[in-house]
């Protein structure tokens, strides 16, 4: 499926129209503290995005949600937790889009990534994009596919780990190129965009907020991001497809969600509170400052990315052969 993620719309008049929530009276939901669970450390970009999911929807219902963090395993032990849950709405999973990838790299899951989880909405959606040093001779990004053509599996490009988005994403690149990277993995953080910008790489595909201070410090220059439009933060910065005359296209994103089996009308009672909160200006600005876009969605609008980008990881982790160390 091609991710554009449904950029931040008036979801909430066809949410309203179904119907439901208003059969199910929200003095009746919730009955205890509701958990929203993500698989990530506090203080990330998934973590920022449950606590303003959470605290908006805490003041929609006038009752306590709190974040849980549970990280390990990529994002797989979260949902794990969540999907072994009682789908009555009182735990709820602040889905990224790793999410997406476990089950085409992952031999096991406890779950079916697909199927055991019930989507409420999207939440957030944003690009990474590709830097090099800010005294690089490369000026863009046709100019570092030049490159590599010329010298294959020579020309380095850096990202943030085996398995990552930003790894996919930069597979994606190679497979609908056919130009082939030195790829050089690192360990999270700003490692892959401080290589980049010392020179250690030639290139970097990265989220913005990881980059964000060595752009601010003048030692990265972006050349390309990996969304279908031009992204409004940095609206000088052309898209891969522009750059490279392919339809290529990847977004992160997060998504609320919940286990399967969980009632139609929370479902979209929970769908149409969780846009009001997206669409508030200051909950934008927030993650707007680390790089994200609010946006939401119907269910059934969720459903279909889920499945789409599942599908989409599958079928470029077997055409590349990735397989995860260990």
């Amino acid at each position: 499926m091609d991710t554009s993620l449904l950029p931040r719309r008036a979801v909430l008049g066809a949410l309203a129209a179904l119907g439901a929530p208003a059969v199910l009276a929200q003095s009746d939901w919730p009955r205890a503290t509701v958990k929203v669970v993500n698989g990530f450390t506090p203080g990330g970009g998934v973590d920022i995005t449950s606590r303003l999911v959470a605290q908006g929807l805490a003041e929609s219902f006038g009752k306590p949600f709190v974040v849980e963090n549970r990280p390990g395993a990529g994002g797989t032990t979260a949902a794990g937790h969540v999907a072994k849950s009682e789908p009555d709405g009182h735990t709820l999973f602040l889905m990224a889009s790793g999410h997406s990838i476990s089950p085409a790299l992952l031999k096991s899951l406890p779950y079916d990534a697909v199927n055991d989880f019930t989507m409420i909405s999207m939440t957030t959606r944003f690009p990474f994009a590709i830097a090099v040093g800010a005294n690089s001779p490369i000026q863009s990004l046709q100019q570092l596919l030049a490159a590599a053509r010329e010298q294959p599996k020579v020309v380095t490009l850096g990202h943030a780990g085996v398995g990552t988005g930003m790894h996919l994403a930069g597979s994606l690149l190679q497979n609908r190129t056919g130009i082939r990277f030195n790829e050089i993995p690192y360990k999270g953080g700003n490692a892959a965009p401080t290589a980049a910008s010392t020179g250690e790489i030639v290139a970097v595909i990265d989220n913005l907020a990881s980059m964000e201070p060595l752009l601010q410090a003048r030692r990265l220059r972006l050349i390309a991001v990996t969304s279908a439009q031009r992204w409004a933060s940095v609206p000088d910065v052309p898209t891969v497809a522009e750059a490279s005359g392919d339809r290529y296209e990847v977004m992160g994103w997060t998504a609320l969600a919940g286990p399967k089996g969980m009632p139609p009308a929370l479902v979209e009672m929970l769908a149409v509170e969780t846009a009001k909160v997206m669409s508030r200006p200051d909950v934008a600005q927030k993650l707007a400052g680390i790089g994200l876009g609010a946006t939401s969605s119907t269910p059934a609008e969720a459903q279909r990315v889920l499945a789409g980008e599942v599908a989409r990881w599958h079928k470029l982790v077997k055409d590349e052969n990735i397989t995860v160390p260990g």
